[in-house]
């Protein structure tokens, strides 16, 4: 992925529509049907429609610090997680990308609208 996102980011650039997937799972299949769809789990467990957006955000902060993601959005359509805002680097939009594929329910990300604002 460092190959292709240095061709597509340089300083001040604006990364907008680029998506990320995760190879294909039939984990429904084997799911009975009064569990809590993964992208529906909150923080704690509990059914939250936002949850795969707020756990994404969460490892966030446990990996970089509130500070380094401030200006970084992140929201959910489904098991899509969507990024929007600035951040630091090229490097750091990478991290934020596996990091997000790594969460119980992502199927997808999607970068929109990410300003880099210093390259690495």
């Amino acid at each position: 992925m460092g190959a292709f996102m240095s061709s597509l980011v340089m300083t001040g650039a604006v990364v907008n529509g680029i998506c990320y997937a995760a190879p294909f799972r039939n984990a429904e299949a084997s799911v009975p049907l009064q569990t809590i769809p993964p992208e529906r789990v909150g923080v704690r467990g509990e059914y939250d429609h936002y949850g795969l957006a707020k756990r994404v955000w969460l490892h966030y902060c446990e990996a970089f610090g509130s500070e380094i993601i401030a200006s970084l959005s992140v929201k959910q359509r489904g098991s899509v997680v969507i990024l929007h805002g600035q951040i630091r680097s090229q490097f750091l939009l990478e991290q934020l990308i596996q990091l997000a594929m790594q969460v119980e329910g992502t199927t997808n990300v999607e970068v929109r609208g990410v300003q880099v604002t210093a390259a690495v």
